[in-house]
């Protein structure tokens, strides 16, 4: 059995906190949510890790804020417009599973955009395939990231891009051998509160 890691314990924590107070069983979590109740099983013990947008179906499904599901880190002022420079020491990272964000955008006053520098390890998996609402777009640096989406597998090498409705059932899976590196778009701040909050 794998060993739970500290992040990926303390969001399937969380999950299993809101669905217990919602009077939820995994059963009925994983009708609302598209995930199977094997996979919520292992996500709440932190076994398994939760990609953002199956955060975003959670969230949905248990009727929070995805930023919600996510431990707190600290707290930054709000300003109009902010520069992040490529080796800036306090650029909030967060790793969820294979992947590693990197946030580069700032948490601005009606943030509406929330943009992450994202590395993808190899998995023999892909992620869960979820939907939610918004829109995302996603641009491949190097290696390659290939997308199930409902009536098609796209494979996006470097330079290629994806842009879509949320809503649309998709699957995320890096079958390379090396590290994909991709810059991703979503429509809401995920990884930061409105408040100035960071998670």
């Amino acid at each position: 059995m794998v060993e739970a890691d500290g992040p990926a314990r303390l969001v399937g924590a969380e999950i299993k906190r809101i669905r217990t107070e919602r009077g939820l069983t995994l059963r009925d979590l994983a009708e609302h949510c598209g995930l199977s109740a094997g996979f919520l099983s292992l996500a709440e013990r932190g076994i398994n890790s939760i990609s953002l947008t199956s955060l975003f179906a959670l969230a949905s499904a248990l009727d929070v804020d995805a930023v919600e599901l996510l431990g707190t880190a600290g707290r930054r002022g709000r300003q109009a417009y902010a520069i992040t420079r490529r080796d800036a020491p306090d650029a909030l990272r967060v790793v969820m599973g294979e992947r590693e964000h990197r946030v580069l955008t700032a948490d601005l006053p009606d943030q509406r955009l929330e943009v992450l520098a994202t590395k993808v390890h190899p998995t023999a998996e892909p992620s869960p395939v979820t939907q939610h609402d918004g829109e995302e777009f996603c641009y491949v640096l190097r290696g390659e990231l290939t997308f199930s989406l409902a009536d098609e597998t796209a494979v996006l090498a470097a330079g290629d891009s994806i842009h879509f409705t949320s809503r649309v059932p998709h699957a995320v899976h890096n079958r390379g051998p090396g590290i994909a590196e991709v810059i991703w778009a979503v429509d809401r701040p995920l990884l930061r509160r409105p408040d100035g909050t960071i998670h």
